[in-house]
């Protein structure tokens, strides 16, 4: 129930408006009950970050324009500092401010037409393309500055353009004119902020139910305490690999857990997943793990890339969203009854890391034995792209993605444990299968994307020395623990195929 009418604020941003758009029960408890939502976590900020980035570089393509840097919280004096600039048509305005209904949204680039006496939009994502939600987003701002009297000549989506390289980055961004689709949603918006506004002041919750807009187009920050009060079990169909927007279908016709006999049409790997679920049983095929394991050949090369893909490319030839590794971790199994001997790079500093780290990837594979990467498809991607940058080593970086081969496929065709909760990720099958002990959680960095806001870290010369010391530790012994981790798991397989 609501607590109070002072809660709902005389001005609701954009940004909260939209969740709206998703959903009335999410806008409801942004302004109600803010306490149930989710913390930003590092990864969400980073995409802030990023955001923010992409936004101040748009600027230069537009240059001599003047910016609004009131807080984003300053709402009354972001809208006076806009008011004076309209007044004196300043050609060019960043983060211009505009209110209407209660409703607040900032532009991120608008410029005046003295020959229209209108006003041009552009506004800036940080995705490759046009993507359906923009257009929401985009029209209820556009909405908001026409309400308030602007008068607009045209309203344009700019987005990072994919076939961008650096280092020239003339063609870093691409507009795209979208009057016309806001033109054809334009009236549909003030009765949508009717709905909302009507749906914050009312007494009680929207009952409003789970479904794929939990999720997409990102995570909503109440989905844990919305599934919960669905009593959405551990293991569900939501948990089911490969099935993709049918699970909302099932979820839709009241089928939920994974032993209702409503459950059909399955894929062999899913009825394994809900054998294995009934029975509460390992699901382990030793032959087709034998089948698959007599292919590889000792030395046994265990390898894993960390990577970064900045938005704005940095090195060259890359493209925006390229993966660039800048770190690297093998160890080496020369024979079941040897010991390991491991190897590693980690670049340190704001030079493209590619030509040093080719070098000891070619010193630390060899020419020997099979490379065995989880998901290696990904190295073998970021292998390719290496060779395609270097034409001096192109041949001996191609011989090393013939030799890679994968346990992922191995533990998705032959294993299966209830632990892996429907995901065949390092970090669900190794503490699954290995035990807690080869579980990422505690490490300083624990995952890819931890690794590549550490990395930036790393890089900063405003990282003090000591700082950059336990960065480098850290990403050390995360990457390391990658390979041992699949060492270990290689191992496991193998014991697999001596058991009757």
């Amino acid at each position: 129930m609501i607590k109070s009418m002072n809660n709902i604020p005389k001005l609701l941003s954009k940004t909260k408006l939209m969740r709206g758009y998703r959903c009335s029960k999410c806008i409801y408890l942004t302004i109600h009950q803010p306490e149930l939502e989710a913390p930003i976590t590092p990864a969400t900020q980073a995409l802030f970050d990023q955001g923010n980035m992409v936004g101040a570089k748009a600027r230069e393509y537009f240059p001599g324009g003047v910016l609004i840097d009131n807080k984003p919280w300053d709402f009354y004096g972001a809208l006076n500092t806009t008011r004076e600039l309209l007044a004196s048509q300043t050609p060019i305005i960043y983060e211009a401010a505009f209110e209407y209904m209660g409703c607040y949204a900032r532009a991120d680039i608008i410029q005046f037409s003295p020959a229209t006496q209108r006003w041009r939009i552009y506004e800036v994502k940080s995705s490759t393309k046009v993507k359906p939600e923009h257009y929401d987003d985009v029209g209820l701002q556009a909405w908001i500055m026409a309400k308030s009297g602007l008068l607009l000549e045209q309203i344009n989506i700019v987005h990072i353009n994919s076939d961008c390289r650096y280092p020239d980055l003339s063609n870093l961004f691409k507009t795209v004119d979208v009057t016309q689709e806001i033109r054809d949603r334009y009236l549909s918006v003030q009765p949508k902020i009717k709905d909302i506004l009507t749906t914050i002041k009312q007494p009680n919750i929207p009952d409003i139910n789970i479904g794929e807009y939990c999720l997409a187009p990102t995570e909503c920050g109440f989905t844990q305490h919305c599934w919960q009060e669905k009593n959405i079990p551990e293991l569900s169909v939501l948990n089911l690999p490969k099935i993709k927007n049918k699970k909302w279908e099932l979820y839709n016709d009241g089928i939920i857990e994974l032993d209702d006999p409503r459950l059909t049409d399955l894929s062999e790997l899913q009825e394994r997943v809900i054998h294995c679920y009934k029975t509460g049983e390992r699901y382990v095929n030793p032959p087709a793990i034998k089948a698959a394991l007599s292919t590889w050949q000792f030395p046994l090369v265990f390898l894993d890339f960390e990577t970064i893909n900045p938005a704005i490319p940095r090195y060259d030839g890359t493209r925006p969203f390229g993966q660039v590794p800048f770190q690297f971790s093998v160890h080496i199994w020369q024979s079941p009854a040897a010991d390991l001997t491991h190897y590693e790079f980690l670049h340190d500093n704001m030079d493209d890391p590619r030509p040093a780290l080719i070098d000891a990837l070619l010193k630390a594979c060899s020419t020997e034995g099979s490379i065995v990467a989880y998901y290696g498809r990904f190295e073998s991607e970021r292998i390719q792209e290496l060779a395609a940058y270097s034409p001096a080593h192109q041949e001996p970086l191609m011989q090393l993605v013939g030799r890679i081969v994968d346990p992922l496929d191995i533990i998705r065709d032959a294993v299966y444990d209830n632990q892996f909760g429907g995901s065949f990720s390092l970090k669900k099958v190794a503490p699954a299968l290995l035990g807690d002990n080869h579980s990422y959680e505690g490490m300083q960095v624990a995952d890819g994307g931890a690794a590549q806001r550490a990395f930036e870290e790393l890089i900063s010369p405003n990282t003090p020395l000591l700082r950059k010391n336990r960065i480098k530790d850290a990403l050390l012994e995360y990457c390391k623990k990658d390979t041992l981790v699949m060492v270990e798991l290689v191992k496991w397989l193998y014991h697999q195929t001596t058991l009757n």
